[in-house]
């Protein structure tokens, strides 16, 4: 009998479930881009956190004062947008996972793998290289929104701005925040692409739920305090950020490399393998 891509992805879910156990640092690595990453989320979502903080009912008797209610949904905001990171990453990596369940049969798994982690690598590391570049923000966002998935990003505002009043107010922010997943984001398109090359549903989410995790302190803190972060601090955070996206693109081209027989430096430390046999640390 032969083997379905989806037979093949549930035979690797015992090595994810091992790998995630190894995984620690790169789990550490990505909730570090996105606490890094916080001051990017305010500059681009702010708006929206600004007015959701503006539509909040509340009938507290000291003007300014911040309430429970506002805490709560807040919370709530941030834990709807890290479920619908993570979810997505899930997707990602189930994408990845069923490109090399298909290969796998056709028996050319190897060299797929390496040309995908050599050109999901290099994208990743491009996008760190003009982060260090002097990254100007929502330029990428802006052509990625200008190309045939520009729609998806224009119903997912139309989506976010008819719901705020219904939602803003109860436990529905939840879904606000979800929405937030589907919006055009520098810091999440690396993150997508290496979910993708890891081709780990599970590693997927849980990389994109740390990620999401990392953001919430930012966001949460200018929702509810702070309304305002200076240009020259998102970009020194720009920098933060280029050095680690390159760090994620080189461990993804040394082992795409590998899979061609070259052999690049790595460091030694322990962490997902997600290009090597049976994704082993």
């Amino acid at each position: 009998m032969v083997a379905s891509p989806l037979a093949a992805v549930g035979t690797g879910i015992s090595g994810q479930l091992s790998g995630v156990a190894t995984g620690g640092y790169g789990l550490v690595v990505f909730f570090l881009i996105g606490l890094f990453g916080g001051a990017h989320c305010i500059g681009m979502c702010g708006p929206l956190v600004a007015t959701y903080a503006e539509r909040m009912e509340t009938d507290d008797r000291w003007s300014g004062a911040l309430t429970l209610y506002e805490v709560r949904q807040h919370a709530l905001f941030n834990l709807g947008r890290t479920i619908s990171y993570a979810l997505i990453g899930g997707l990602f990596g189930l994408a990845g996972a069923l490109l090399y369940g298909t290969v796998e049969l056709a028996g050319v798994l190897g060299p797929i793998q390496g040309a995908i982690g050599i050109v999901m690598g290099g994208a990743i590391v491009v996008m760190g290289v003009t982060r260090l570049a002097g990254y100007q923000q929502g330029t990428v966002e802006g052509i990625v929104a200008g190309t045939g998935i520009g729609s998806l990003f224009a119903r997912s505002y139309t989506a976010i701005s008819t719901r705020i009043d219904r939602w803003v107010n109860g436990v529905g922010i939840m879904g606000l925040g979800a929405l937030h997943g589907l919006l055009p984001c520098m810091l999440l398109y690396p993150a997508f692409l290496y979910a993708f090359a890891q081709g780990s549903p599970l590693h997927g989410l849980l990389s994109l739920g740390a990620l999401g995790l990392g953001t919430i302190p930012s966001v949460f803190l200018y929702g509810t305090v702070i309304q305002s972060v200076s240009a020259r601090q998102r970009q020194v955070v720009h920098y933060g950020l280029g050095v680690l996206f390159i760090g994620l693109g080189y461990v993804l081209l040394a082992m795409g490399f590998m899979r061609f027989g070259i052999t690049l430096p790595l460091p030694e430390i322990p962490y997902y393998q997600p290009l090597g046999p049976g994704g082993s640390a």
